[in-house]
């Protein structure tokens, strides 16, 4: 199904285009024929004291007025709409905005407050002049040399011959003075080889001889081979590790993929591929992806969030309901960093306790009321990013004359304040930053609350600044446990960012066919993201987990799964990073 969409896009898209220009003809039609029967325009009467009594022509004169001010009052609105869905449509997708001329982004709080230490020695006058006089911005040296460093090289000389090696001038031999060096990078495309595993098998000669098929047995031994990732399969390591690698980290569909491959003259159909990535995930993911989340609920800190995914063959549901994936990861400072990916069909509080039932700590979230009504030991720490992204937006809705008076920028000069803050506290230990927090941060909060229920009573009703202003009011009690832990951050992008990878194949490859393969999308998406996380190479990682599990008894030895997580220390050399 998901492929009949690609094919057909191009004709989907010509038949909206027709039905566009269908119904703008229609509606054409019909306002002619509307015009037509309006033969004479509606008359107008004039309000004065001879044709209505006073106190009936003030009662008219009210209610005209307020039904002004309902329409003055919703087209604002509907401006705001439009100005603020064309930016978010063809404008920067970033948060920043930029300041009237004249206002400083930290301009009602004394920063040398926030930022003085007066535990740091002054500098020496020699020191401060030697760091004047360093270049700023100066290119490092041999930085081709350092890129290249970890590559295998291959040498290529090239010398003159022997019979030119002689001086142009005086007819003597020439000597090597020096050598030029030029490096150039090379990329070599990949390519397919067949593993032929002959398997030799041993019998005795002289045991055939004395064969009475009684009392004597003839032997036959084989040689050890190790076993095979998929019974009865050809595939490999190699090959199920580049189709993950291919899809689940660089977003390239299975069709793609088959397209692919074709080109180097292999006939991989899709449903193969499918095929082989659910095996594995039943046989070998699934063990990897069940531990991971029983370390992830021992963890003080977690991320959470969810986005939407399409499943077609959902039991009871139509095709076109939405399902979702959600996304758990742990805290900064945690030393094995996890990303944890968990399919369900719907968005409601079942699905969240289904992984959150029994965790006891703090989880960062978005205003997301499902976090707030889980159980009393999960503390929920608001998001600083999301507050500021209202009062962004409100100024983004703005037409540039009101936005040279707006109040918004308030809102976002109060979070600015906050990161700015926040961002020098960065090399301090969890306490010491928890206590500077209540020092420096707690002020700016509290400043910050007080405005809040200044403006809650002067905002225009439904505007983009009334909305940023009553949901930060109503998140005002998860925004101040960011101070009960130093541990924790000002905002849920760490949950964000894990999840955008996710978002950005879902443009590619749409929707799951079946809740198993989005169960399954689930596991690899939580095994390559963490492998990122922890500074692996995808592909590596799996080429290895994947051969050493199909030759490990998991089934007798359970306790051996920990080495082949992605935070294990005892991975090979061959799946780390090389900076």
């Amino acid at each position: 199904m998901i492929f009949s969409m690609f094919e057909t896009s191009k004709k989907q898209h010509c038949y909206a285009v027709l039905t566009i220009f269908k119904l703008f003809f229609l509606v054409v039609l019909w306002y002619n024929k509307l015009m037509k029967n309006q033969s004479e325009p509606p008359k107008i009467h004039s309000l004065t004291t001879q044709s209505l009594p006073y106190d009936e022509l003030l009662k008219t004169c009210k209610e005209l007025q307020v039904q002004l001010i309902q329409t003055q009052t919703q087209l604002t609105w509907a401006m705001e709409q439009i100005r603020l869905l064309t930016h978010q449509k063809f404008g920067s997708g970033s948060d920043k905005v930029a300041y009237p001329d004249g206002s400083d982004q930290l301009c009602f709080f004394n920063e040398p407050e926030a930022t003085a230490d007066f535990s740091v020695a002054e500098p020496d006058l020699d020191d401060v002049l030697t760091d004047a006089r360093k270049p700023r911005n100066k290119k490092s040296m041999g930085k081709r040399e350092k890129d290249f460093s970890n590559l295998p090289t291959i040498v290529f000389e090239h010398e003159l011959p022997e019979s030119e090696r002689i001086c142009p001038n005086c007819s003597h031999p020439l000597h090597d003075m020096k050598v030029e060096i030029t490096r150039l990078l090379k990329f070599i495309p990949a390519r397919f080889e067949v593993e032929e595993h002959r398997r030799h098998v041993y019998t005795c000669r002289e045991c055939a001889k004395h064969d009475d098929g009684i009392d004597l047995r003839i032997p036959f031994i084989r040689a050890a081979m190790p076993n095979t990732l998929i019974p009865g399969s050809f595939t490999t390591p190699e090959l199920v590790a580049a189709i993950i690698n291919a899809k689940y980290v660089c977003a390239m569909p299975l069709a793609r993929q088959q397209q692919e491959f074709e080109r180097y003259s292999v006939a991989l159909s899709r449903q193969t591929m499918s095929n082989w990535l659910l095996r594995c995930a039943e046989d070998y993911f699934l063990l990897l992806y069940q531990r991971m989340r029983e370390i992830m609920l021992t963890r003080d800190i977690l991320h959470g969030d969810e986005t939407t995914v399409s499943v077609a063959n959902e039991t009871d549901r139509p095709a076109t309901s939405q399902s979702y994936m959600w996304v758990y990861c742990t805290g900064v400072h945690d030393e094995t960093p996890m990303v944890y990916y968990d399919y369900h069909p719907t968005r409601s509080k079942e699905a969240a306790l289904s992984f959150l039932g029994t965790y006891k700590g703090f989880l960062h979230a978005d205003g997301y009321e499902v976090y707030h009504r889980l159980t009393p030991d999960i503390t929920v720490v608001g998001c600083l990013a999301h507050v500021r992204r209202g009062f962004s937006n409100a100024i983004k809705s703005l037409s540039k004359e009101e936005q040279k008076r707006t109040a918004s920028y308030e809102g976002v000069q109060f979070c600015d304040t906050i990161f700015h803050i926040d961002k020098k506290l960065a090399d301090c230990t969890p306490a010491e930053r928890q206590q500077k927090r209540l020092t420096l941060l707690k002020p700016v909060m509290a400043a910050f609350h007080d405005w809040l229920v200044r403006m809650k009573a002067n905002a225009l009703p439904k505007s983009y600044l009334s909305d940023a202003v009553n949901y930060t009011l109503n998140q005002w009690t998860y925004l101040e446990n960011i101070l009960k832990d130093g541990r924790l951050e000002l905002t849920n992008n760490r949950a964000e960012r894990s999840i955008r990878p996710f978002t950005i194949g879902r443009k590619n490859w749409v929707m799951h066919n079946t809740p198993e393969g989005a169960t399954a999308s689930a596991m690899i998406y939580s095994l390559t993201e963490s492998a990122k996380s922890n500074q692996l190479k995808p592909y590596n990682y799996l080429v290895y987990i994947l051969k050493e599990m199909a030759n490990t008894d998991l089934v007798n030895y359970p306790e051996l799964i920990d080495q082949f997580l992605p935070c294990s220390k005892t991975l090979s050399p061959d799946c780390y990073k090389t900076s």
